[in-house]
């Protein structure tokens, strides 16, 4: 498949995502969601790990691997973007969650030794945070923590989670990622399904057709093929060219969030988003990343 297509279909799905969460929690309470989404996407990887090939032995190492990015990546994230996208746009779901890269920046300078603090980062760390206060200025200024303030908080918390997630695999020995998918989805749902039972209690959901249809949508739509997609970005074109997935995600979000559900989002926000996406991607002069101005000791 060619490698637009590919990257179109990956930031596509993941910016389905909002829109969907949006609309499943409706129907389900986000802890019962979030135990939805990663107890029905398990098999799913499962039966994909399996097509991928032989797959090696998983030890202690992969097993710590999997049950900290189980956390990290799909139980925190899972639940609290379905407690966000409660009180927030779809859209602006979709732009508070390209902060992920952002973040990443931020936790690798701090966490990894072979990834020190520099100017540059600095620089771009700031500039990101600006651009994260100007998206949520909206909803903070409105209500504070009430409503959209707290949506927006909650909200947050899934792209400090992944990007967390992205710093411990970094950490760690490669696993092979369906795999490992498989692994953290099966942590996601052992942790997420009984405190959805203390926290929920008994859902009772009509089965109706739409409400399958935007389920399986979140499930196989939102979630497992933007990630086949992903990978399959990442072994055709790099993984610098795959996380152009992640700065296209808030666009079709926005788009998504317009059309299905008659969205409008301030200008600020959209101006916080460019900030974001500047201070993830931009690169200073190199005149001005020289010598000693490099290194932030």
């Amino acid at each position: 498949m060619p490698t637009p297509i590919l990257l179109i279909l990956s930031a596509a799905g993941f910016g389905a995502s909002p829109l969907l969460i949006a609309l499943n929690v409706e129907h389900f309470p986000p802890w019962t969601l979030a135990a939805l989404r990663s107890a029905l996407g398990l098999p799913l990887l499962i039966i994909i790990a399996g097509l991928s090939g032989p797959q090696r032995r998983l030890d202690a190492h992969d097993l710590l691997t999997g049950v900290v990015g189980g956390v990290l990546v799909v139980a925190v994230p899972f639940v609290s973007m379905a407690a966000g996208m409660q009180y927030i746009p779809s859209g602006m779901g979709g732009m508070l969650y390209a902060t992920m890269p952002l973040f990443t920046l931020a936790l690798a300078a701090v966490f990894l030794r072979d990834e020190p603090a520099t100017l540059e980062q600095v620089l771009r760390i700031i500039a990101g945070i600006l651009g994260v206060a100007l998206i949520a200025a909206p909803a903070l200024l409105g209500g504070g923590l009430q409503e959209a303030g707290l949506g927006t908080a909650l909200t947050l918390i899934s792209p400090l989670s992944y990007a967390a997630g992205n710093v411990w695999f970094r950490r760690r020995r490669k696993m092979q990622p369906f795999m490992l998918s498989a692994l953290m989805f099966a942590v996601g749902t052992l942790t997420v399904w009984p405190l959805a039972l203390v926290f929920d209690g008994a859902v009772s959901v009509e089965p109706s057709p739409y409400v399958l249809a935007i389920l399986a949508g979140l499930v196989v739509l939102a979630t497992i093929a933007p990630n086949l997609f992903n990978y399959a970005l990442v072994q055709q074109a790099g993984a610098n060219h795959a996380a152009l997935a992640m700065f296209l995600m808030p666009g079709f979000a926005v788009v998504f969030g317009f059309i299905f559900n008659a969205e409008r989002l301030p200008l600020l926000t959209f101006v916080g988003l460019g900030l974001v996406i500047g201070a993830s991607t931009a690169r200073l002069p190199k005149w001005l990343r020289a010598g000693h101005l490099a290194r932030v000791s």
